[in-house]
C-alpha cells in the first residue's frame, strides 16, 4: 500500500513532475511557456500558495513552493490538468501529457535546504548541458521579484468568453526562512551561487570536451524525442530533504510516527468507527472521505 502523504501548513516544497515517457512536450516554445505561466499564476492565486522558483524544461518541471493552508496538492493538481489540456489542444494531441508517476512533493527542513532546492531547480538547464547560464533558458525561468508579470490567458482550449480570467497576477516571492535579508541581498546570493555550479560544470565539460546545445537547437528538437540518457527507475522516493544529519533524523522520526498513527486510524475507521481521529497533516482522507484530521 502507498505511504500517506503529510500536508503540514507553512510549509515549503521542492515538486517534480515528468512527462510521459520523458518526451520532449514542454519544449520552451511561446505557447507552451504562456500555458504554463498562466495555469500556475492562476492554481497560486486560487490555492495561496506562494511561488519562490520554478524551471520548466523539455520534460519536467522543478519548484520551490511554500503552502500556507494545505493546498499545495490542489494547486500542483490544477496546474498538471489544465497544462496538459492547454498544451494537447494546442498540439492537436489526446494521450497522456504526464507521467504516470506521481508528482514528487519533497518537505525542506530548514532555510539551508531551502535555499540548496531553489539553486537546484534554476542549474537545471546547465546540468543538462543546454545552456551554458541557467538564467540562458528562454522558457520558464523564476526566482526574483522583478520576474513578478501579468500573463495573459492563452488562445489556445481556454474559452474566451469562459470564467477564466483574461490576465492574472504571477508573483514571485521571497521565502518567509530568508525574509530577515534584503531582497537585493537574496538574490545576489543564488546568483553567486548559480555563478559557481556553472563555472564547475563549464569546467568539467571543457574537460570531457563537451559543448552546450543552445537555445536554437533545443527548439529544433521533435516533441516526441528524448534524453539518450537512461534513468534510474523504481528508486527510492524521498519524503523529506534536509542536509544537516540531525534535521534528517528529526524528520524521519516525525514522519514514522505520522505514518503509524495513521495507519491505526485507518485501521479503526475502516472497522467502521467513524470516529477515529487521524494525525495532523492527512490529506487525502480528510479531503476524499471526510475524515475527523487532529489539528496538532
Amino acid at each position: 500500500m502507498t505511504l500517506p502523504r503529510q500536508f503540514l501548513p507553512n510549509t515549503t516544497y521542492f515538486i517534480t513532475r515528468r512527462t510521459t515517457q520523458r518526451e520532449f512536450w514542454l519544449k520552451p516554445t511561446k505557447i507552451n511557456t504562456q500555458i504554463f505561466l498562466y495555469c500556475i499564476a492562476v492554481a497560486a492565486q486560487k490555492t495561496g500558495v506562494q511561488l519562490h522558483a520554478a524551471c520548466v524544461l523539455s520534460n519536467h518541471w522543478h519548484a520551490v513552493i511554500s503552502d500556507p493552508e494545505t493546498k499545495i496538492a490542489q494547486f500542483y493538481a490544477w496546474v498538471h490538468k489544465y497544462v496538459a489540456k492547454a498544451m494537447n489542444c494546442s498540439r492537436g494531441r489526446w494521450e497522456n501529457l504526464w507521467s504516470s508517476e506521481k508528482t514528487s512533493v519533497i518537505p525542506l527542513e530548514s532555510a539551508e535546504d531551502i535555499q540548496s532546492k531553489i539553486v537546484y531547480c534554476l542549474i537545471n538547464p546547465v546540468n543538462a548541458h543546454l545552456t551554458a547560464k541557467a538564467s540562458q533558458w528562454k522558457g520558464v525561468w523564476l526566482c526574483k521579484q522583478s520576474h513578478s508579470r501579468t500573463v495573459r490567458r492563452p488562445d489556445k482550449y481556454f474559452q474566451r468568453d469562459g470564467t477564466m480570467p483574461k490576465k492574472v497576477k504571477l508573483q514571485i516571492h521571497i521565502p518567509v526562512s530568508h525574509e530577515n535579508m534584503r531582497v537585493a541581498a537574496y538574490e545576489k546570493r543564488i546568483e553567486e551561487q548559480l555563478s559557481t555550479q556553472e563555472n564547475e560544470i563549464a569546467d568539467a565539460m571543457r574537460k570531457n570536451r563537451q559543448t552546450f546545445m543552445g537555445m536554437d537547437a533545443v527548439l529544433k528538437q521533435s516533441y516526441t524525442d528524448k534524453p539518450q540518457s537512461t534513468e534510474e527507475r523504481r528508486s527510492m522516493n524521498p519524503k523529506f530533504f534536509a542536509l544537516e544529519k540531525k534535521l534528517r533524523i528529526n524528520a524521519n522520526r516525525r514522519y514514522k510516527y505520522f505514518v503509524s498513527q495513521y495507519w491505526d486510524a485507518l485501521k479503526r475507521w475502516k472497522e467502521g468507527k467513524r470516529d477515529a481521529m487521524f494525525p495532523a497533516g492527512t490529506y487525502a482522507m480528510r479531503i476524499h472521505s471526510g475524515v475527523s484530521v487532529s489539528s496538532a
